[in-house]
């Protein structure tokens, strides 16, 4: 085995690793945030009245667990495409991809924010609140960059470099740059204004949308494009089949 042989190989095991400890660190996310739904001790003692409240108590956590577990999926399913393309990498790929996994593993304390034994009227719910949304929107933004270095780099660093742009839907992408700090920055206009916290989420809303008329823009054909054009051409094509059905049977 000559040296460029050993060199690919070790190569291909760090980049392993790299993925592994990736992995690693999106499972152990997703079992601590499922953690936090819990029956309170000595629960069994007590009759079915409390059992009955104890459980609608866990149904706001619940919620939230599905919410983060579907946004943690996401995430990491972003981060095996992003890394299905690799053949090497450098230090500045590799702090990237910490800071990512740093952004998505604050996912367990926001659940904790809004699921927790906080009433909404209290202050501290709306910082909770807007704890959850800045961590959305601020892991976004990491994946943005990372995709961003791949995207910049990928001659160097990548299999088939032609094909990482189209892969990555890059072209959408990078108006994270500017959708999501301009996101924020309403979100913290919002605090300062006084308004209910959950006028965030209407902010984040926005953003989808916004994001999914983009993604329309570049990619029409797209059927793995955003939830709400894919349900959309799902009734559109749904509705044009009734018809042309009702148009054959009228010319019968």
């Amino acid at each position: 085995m000559n040296k460029n042989d050993e060199q690919e190989i070790k190569k291909e095991f760090q980049l392993e690793r790299i993925i592994l400890f990736s992995d690693a660190v999106f499972a152990i996310i997703i079992t601590i945030m499922v953690l936090d739904i819990r029956l309170p001790e000595g629960i069994k003692h007590t009759d079915s009245a409390h059992v009955r409240h104890a459980f609608l108590e866990l149904i706001p956590k619940a919620l939230a667990y599905g919410l983060s577990f579907f946004l943690v999926a996401k995430f990491w399913t972003s981060h095996l495409k992003i890394f299905s393309h690799l053949k090497d990498y450098d230090a500045k790929l590799l702090a990237h991809n910490l800071f990512y996994l740093f952004t998505v593993s604050l996912f367990p304390f926001a659940v904790t924010l809004i699921s927790g034994n906080i009433s909404p009227e209290s202050p501290a719910y709306g910082w909770g609140i807007y704890t959850y949304a800045g961590i959305i929107l601020v892991t976004t933004l990491s994946q943005t960059s990372l995709s961003h270095y791949l995207v910049v780099n990928r001659e160097r660093l990548c299999f088939e470099p032609e094909k990482v742009v189209e892969v990555l839907k890059y072209k959408v992408l990078r108006f994270n740059f500017i959708t999501v700090p301009a996101v924020i920055i309403i979100m913290i206009v919002i605090s300062f204004l006084g308004y209910p916290a959950y006028y965030s989420m209407g902010a984040l809303g926005i953003y989808g949308f916004s994001m999914a008329l983009v993604f329309r823009k570049y990619y029409p054909k797209e059927n793995s494009g955003p939830v709400i054009f894919r349900l959309y051409n799902t009734i559109k094509k749904r509705r044009l089949s009734r018809k042309k059905h009702a148009e054959i049977i009228a010319e019968e």
